[in-house]
């Protein structure tokens, strides 16, 4: 890969974060908040967004980048307001600026007209107009600039014409008068910020003279194409005017230029009876005033002058400001520049300097963490070789390989941390989705988030987009009922659909809950029949119609819609659920509502688990699954009516499981000195293991069985043990879920 698409990636990487930000700080608009602080985030992150296109040369989205920032500026400036109707626009260009994204990302191109409407809309707001699309483009900028002309001909410029008289007092103390030293580095332009921008915010704070200061312009052979030889002198004029407000301005460019900000409020002079001194006139002044002047500038002119070349002529141009600071009076206020102010640490109210955070790619954690991976499996192969005779022959030995377990852990907790993120990032994406859902239902529907920052892996969280979607659409039109509805219920005519997340020991549940009618279960269980899914004379529990509703191609729904009706949403949830290694469950109660939760591991690396024994092969079973273990002997065993086996536990009857048997394996061991292992999957609801031998608690590193083999049912994966053999993870829910169905056949 070469440098540059090591930036490409890198860009496309912004590109998201900021495009998740621009989802949250435009939900957060829709939902009322519109203050300044909103609207400066969204304007940088698009500004940054068309920076980076520009630099990659992606056009398509530099130009519609371009006219949403400008329409942003409007905004800003209060030159548009931000109704209702421009949100939308807004939120809509968001997606827009999304798809030119991931075009560029693809190298795929899009549609010309892609976004056309749009502009076309951006145009005519910040014309003033409502609905004529016609007419010009909009001004980009109106400063006044003050050119400065290079002489390279040797000759003397046309004198310019000065008034005869000053306005005001020299030196009076104006209110709210500034006077700017703008210089950029490099940095600025590699960044894609552009100079008139930041002319044009300070415009828009009051009357405004701008004079470019072309300085240290070396010879042509020693010219740099990106070379910076240009600095800005800039007087502000405006009543009441703060630095807190020119400050705001160049918060975009802090550190990548040098900034000197002037107050002029030197004091007026005055007389001995306090009245102030006004300057002399020019025409008042006598010739010989200026006879001393004029001997001077002859003494350098005449035969021996020479032509300039134009790096020599340029080196005599010096900022003006340096010749009046000798002669003016000391100006009461200087502002500490903004990259000077940068680095004053947190007194001054900004950043700490230093870098926070950096960028990794996710191959190379991944390569740490398999690395890590294969030093917990060496690490307990060296624990397995020692027997009680090396332990007591060697204690320092033993002493040295528990410190390493406990370093190795430690070093494994570190990288799953690295590779840890926040739901956030995709809890944020459903205000928006049940907006748009309540719109096309005519429902009202708020949306409550718990848990944003619970951290999940990262690769769990890339999966976990799809599922969220469908089941809050499924809740949205199934589960929350009409305004009408609900009132006739005795509800409040706004439902509730809750979001959240939370971590439960090796496990996060991800919980969608809201307070509509419930699953109507006789509607269920009758299309089911009708399409086959269930056997016409089959009786099914409460728990297993509803879980029809994860059936392929499974749907109450009377009619087609883009929201539901072709049964692949519920489909869609288990699927990539299960490929994640989570499982689903659903609990409805009539009237009151549903509730779905997704039970993810925490991560898709390590997990701690009990290895036990069937049939002379070895098995894991997850740590945080197993609530107790007992011997068969003293196990209390039972039969139901359909002939099932059950284990009875304190009063509640308990499905049993022969691992054995399931696995159609055939076990010599005897049944009184087998064991029970008593797991909770789903919803609190335990099931029983019977497996030959319990050999111990261990750490073990997950290995996919569907990358490398296929999915077995009852299986959720492989790992390999210290020993070199290979086990099975055993998948709790996948065992209790394959066996209802057994029986219920």
């Amino acid at each position: 890969m070469s440098d540059l698409d090591d930036f490409k990636a890198t860009y496309f990487d912004e590109c998201s974060e900021l495009l998740n930000d621009l989802e949250e700080q435009f939900s957060a608009i829709e939902d009322g908040e519109r203050g300044a602080d909103r609207l400066n985030a969204v304007f940088r992150a698009i500004h940054s967004i068309k920076g980076g296109a520009g630099a990659f040369g992606f056009s398509g989205l530099v130009g519609f980048a371009h006219a949403f920032e400008t329409l942003l500026d409007y905004v800003r400036d209060g030159r548009v307001e931000l109704t209702d109707e421009v949100v939308a626009l807004c939120i809509r260009a968001n997606d827009i600026v999304a798809d030119f994204v991931a075009a560029a990302r693809e190298g795929t191109p899009l549609d010309p007209e892609h976004g056309a409407e749009e502009k076309a809309r951006f145009d005519a707001l910040c014309r003033g107009e409502d609905d004529d699309m016609s007419g010009e483009p909009m001004e980009e900028f109106d400063i006044d600039f003050v050119p400065v002309m290079v002489n390279l001909e040797g000759e003397e410029p046309a004198p310019a014409l000065v008034s005869d008289a000053f306005e005001s007092i020299p030196f009076e103390p104006a209110d709210g008068h500034w006077e700017i030293r703008f210089a950029p580095h490099r940095a600025l332009y590699a960044r894609a910020n552009d100079p008139l921008l930041l002319f044009r915010e300070l415009a828009a704070l009051g009357d405004i003279a701008i004079k470019a200061v072309p300085s240290d312009i070396p010879p042509l052979s020693d010219f740099e194409p990106f070379g910076v030889y240009c600095s800005w002198e800039i007087t502000l004029s405006a009543k009441g005017l703060s630095e807190a407000a020119i400050r705001e301005v160049f918060e975009f460019v802090e550190g990548d230029c040098d900034i000197s900000i002037v107050e002029l409020a030197t004091p007026v002079m005055r007389d001995e009876t306090g009245e102030p001194v006004v300057a002399a006139r020019i025409s008042d002044l006598d010739e010989d005033d200026f006879d001393a002047d004029f001997a001077n500038a002859e003494a350098t002119s005449g035969e021996d002058a020479q032509v300039l070349s134009f790096a020599e002529l340029a080196e005599t141009i010096k900022p003006a400001a340096a010749a009046r600071a000798a002669v003016a009076a000391q100006p009461e206020k200087v502002i500490q520049p903004l990259a000077e102010a940068a680095q004053g640490g947190e007194e001054g109210g900004h950043r700490p300097a230093g870098v926070q955070s950096i960028r990794v790619d996710l191959d190379k954690v991944d390569r740490v963490v398999n690395m890590v991976g294969e030093l917990v499996i060496t690490q307990s192969m060296l624990t397995q070789q020692l027997d009680d005779n090396l332990r007591a022959r060697y204690q320092e030995l033993v002493r040295g390989l528990e410190v390493l377990a406990q370093t190795t852990r430690g070093l494994q907790d570190a990288v799953m941390a690295i590779r840890a993120q926040p739901v956030k990032s995709v809890f944020s994406r459903m205000p928006r989705l049940v907006r748009e859902l309540a719109g096309k239902t005519s429902k009202k529907i708020r949306l409550e988030m718990i848990g944003e920052n619970t951290e999940i892996d990262k690769t769990i969280i890339e999966q976990l987009s799809d599922p969220l979607t469908h089941m809050i659409r499924n809740s949205a039109d199934h589960g929350v009922e009409t305004p009408e509805k609900r009132l006739a219920a005795g509800k409040s005519e706004h439902g509730t659909i809750t979001l959240s997340a939370e971590q439960a020991g090796g496990n996060i549940l991800i919980i969608v809950e809201d307070d509509g009618a419930g699953i109507n279960r006789d509607r269920v269980l009758d299309v089911a029949r009708e399409r086959g899914v269930v056997a016409p004379e089959q009786q099914l529990t409460e728990e297993q119609i509803d879980q029809l509703i994860f059936a392929p191609g499974f749907s109450t729904a009377s009619a087609v819609s883009d929201i539901s009706g072709r049964g692949v949403g519920m489909d869609v949830v288990l699927s990539n659920i299960k490929k994640i290694g989570g499982s689903v469950h659903v609990r409805s109660r009539t009237g009151l509502g549903t509730r779905m939760t997704l039970r993810l591991p925490l991560t898709l690396a390590v997990l701690d688990v009990m290895l036990v024994k069937v049939a002379n092969n070895p098995y894991v079973i997850p740590l945080s699954s197993i609530v107790e273990t007992m011997q068969c002997s003293r196990a209390d065993f039972g039969r139901v009516p359909s002939g099932a086996r059950v284990l009875q536990v304190r009063g509640e009857y308990v499905q049993v499981v022969d691992l054995a048997m399931r696995f159609e394996m055939q076990t010599e061991a005897d049944e009184k000195n087998r064991f029970v292992v008593l797991c909770e999957a789903e919803g609190s609801v335990k099931v029983a293991l019977i497996v030959d031998e319990i050999i111990g608690q261990q750490q073990v590193v997950i290995k996919s069985l569907e990358e490398n083999f296929e999915r077995i049912e009852g299986i959720a994966g492989g790992t390999i043990l210290g020993d070199g053999n290979v086990a099975l993870i055993v998948d709790v829910q996948g065992l209790k879920t394959s066996a209802l169905h057994k029986n219920a056949a």
